[in-house]
Parts: structure tokens; C-alpha cells; sequence
């Protein structure tokens, strides 16, 4: 039997449709699989684009841009966390606490070319994640108190370091776009 919609019927379909589409995108959502900072970072590529959760020590915030945190396991293996809606910024609140982070991997690569150009132009870096610090009145500080080419050469060590230890031209920074922060310990 065919049954014609008339206006009424359209109406309803028009609303319940829409709800349906949500519902449906809902329950697809891939479900988080739990691993620690250690195996995240060893393992990272494998990760990439998965959803994750996994737990750390928040050790440092970005105080300028308010959008980076660095997440520190017990080891000392590190990830960086942004939050996944661009509006939120972390609070400094955050900072030395235990936290639960559920959200999606993502990678990049710092390149040996990457690390000889701050070598040559003496670029002091952000401590999570490698790029040049966007903490103009931090940079300013240093350049003037004349530190700021030493500590952009203890970076550049740094990084050279781990390259020659995994025995590769770059290093690999994590990156967890959070959809979910908890703190679980004060």
C-alpha cells in the first residue's frame, strides 16, 4: 500500500529525520582506547588519527596562547594537549595536576633542517612543542637580559640529542586534541 505524505506528515518527517542523523553520527563516535603516555609516544604513528585515553601530570601551560598543555607520565615520556573547540583556552589551574584526557592523535615531525635554522637564528622555542615561543614579552625578557641565546643553544641540544639517540634526522611530537580534560588528582 502506498501512502501519500501530505503536509502534516512532511512535517513530522522533517523533525524526526534531523534527530535521527544525530542520533546515528552519536553512536558511531569510535570508541576511546586507553593507553599510557609511554606506550603513546613509543608507538605514536600507529595512534595517529585514533582516539585515545590516557592520563599524565600537567607540567607546563602556555601562558601566552593559553591553547597548549604539556602532559608528563612518570617516566618522563611527554604529549602535548590542545583542546578540540578552538574557543576554550586551559587554565592555569591545570597546572601540576593529575589529568585524564580523552581525545584524538595527531603527529609531526621536528626536522634536523628545522633544528639547524633555530640553531643559526638563535630562535628560543616553546617548551611543549618545539615551535618558536609566541610569549613576545618572555622572548623580549630574555634577549634583554642576554640568556636568550644560550638558552635557545641548550635547546637545540636538547633536540639534537634525541634525534641521535633514535638514530633518526627528526623527533616526533604527540599531539592529543582533547575532546574530554578531567583532573583526577589535586
Amino acid at each position: 500500500m502506498l501512502k501519500i505524505l501530505n503536509k502534516t506528515n512532511m512535517k513530522k518527517y522533517i523533525l524526526v529525520v534531523p534527530v535521527l542523523l544525530i542520533a546515528l553520527f552519536a553512536c558511531k563516535q569510535e570508541k576511546a582506547k586507553k593507553i599510557s603516555i609511554d606506550k603513546l609516544v613509543n608507538s605514536a604513528e600507529q595512534f595517529e588519527g585514533k582516539r585515545v585515553e590516557t592520563q599524565g601530570m600537567a607540567v607546563h601551560f602556555c601562558g601566552a596562547g593559553k591553547k597548549k598543555l604539556k602532559l608528563k607520565s612518570e617516566n618522563g615520556s611527554v604529549v602535548k594537549v590542545i583542546p578540540s573547540n578552538l574557543l576554550l583556552h586551559f587554565s592555569a589551574k591545570l597546572n601540576h595536576k593529575k589529568l585524564k584526557i580523552v581525545g584524538r592523535v595527531e603527529t609531526k615531525r621536528v626536522e634536523r633542517s628545522f633544528v639547524d635554522k633555530i640553531d643559526r637564528e638563535k630562535t628560543l622555542l616553546c617548551h611543549i612543542d618545539h615551535t618558536p615561543c609566541i610569549d613576545e614579552e618572555w622572548v623580549k625578557r630574555k634577549q634583554e637580559t642576554g640568556v636568550s641565546d644560550s638558552l635557545s643553544a641548550v635547546d637545540v641540544k636538547k633536540l639534537r640529542n634525541k634525534m641521535q639517540k633514535s638514530g633518526k634526522d627528526y623527533i616526533t611530537v604527540v599531539t592529543i586534541i582533547a575532546d574530554e580534560i578531567e583532573v583526577i588528582k589535586g
